[in-house]
């Protein structure tokens, strides 16, 4: 977990729990960063975690992934232990290291999140078989206040990054954003521009979602073009 403090004496009453998603390349890490450095000026600071609490212990020992592919999926039992793991460190994490957070008022980030392993069953090295369990430990974790799909063309993705190949860059975004049509209080944008813009673009979602979530009205599926 890192953690970054806002110099905004007018701090929201709540902070808000935010879930970016995307392939690599797209631009989370950026998008993440400038949210951490200035965080929609609501917030009293911010904190952020990777794909789960980890127990508190943020990154620590955590390499980056430059191969997300490169090992071969675990087997059917080791599988469904390392979701359950999963599931008690995203409670456990929630509780201790979230909810505390949220009720300082700060903006919490989480780069990716449980959903993710849908996605890129690869990447968590998940079978197959592991697949119908992994979406249900997915239900069962604490949910995000809101999600956010950072969106851009295969092609982008490919340029900026070419960790997996062409074909799955265009699966993955396929996946993307049909799970987004499910998802609850969800933003898709489109990344596939200067960094400045897709921040300004998540940030008025978070700004809209604030205004908003206080009269229980949260879109199921919000665009940058519902935010204009």
């Amino acid at each position: 977990m890192t953690q970054a403090q806002s110099s905004s004496g007018d701090c929201a009453t709540r902070g808000l729990w935010i879930a970016v998603f995307g392939p690599d390349g797209v631009g989370k890490s950026a998008v993440i960063e400038r949210l951490q450095a200035n965080p929609c000026g609501a917030f009293c600071g911010s904190a952020r975690f990777h794909f789960r609490p980890r127990f508190g212990r943020g990154d620590l020992g955590r390499t980056p992934v430059t191969r997300p592919h490169a090992q071969r999926p675990r087997g059917l039992i080791l599988s469904i232990c390392k979701l359950v793991y999963w599931l008690l460190d995203c409670w456990f994490g929630y509780l201790f290291f979230v909810a505390p957070n949220l009720r300082m008022s700060r903006l919490v980030i989480f780069d990716r999140y449980l959903p993710d392993t849908a996605v890129d069953p690869f990447r968590y090295r998940l079978p197959a078989s592991a697949m119908k369990f992994a979406a249900c430990i997915a239900r069962l974790a604490p949910r995000p206040d809101l999600s956010i799909l950072l969106d851009a063309p295969a092609e982008t993705v490919q340029q900026r990054k070419r960790e997996v190949s062409p074909d799955e860059s265009h699966r993955q975004r396929f996946e993307y954003l049909n799970m987004f049509r499910s998802l609850p209080a969800s933003l898709v944008t489109n990344a596939d521009g200067p960094i400045a813009e897709v921040v300004d673009n998540v940030t008025a979602a978070i700004r809209h979602f604030m205004t908003h979530s206080h009269r229980q009205q949260r879109p199921a599926l919000v665009t940058d073009a519902q935010l204009d």
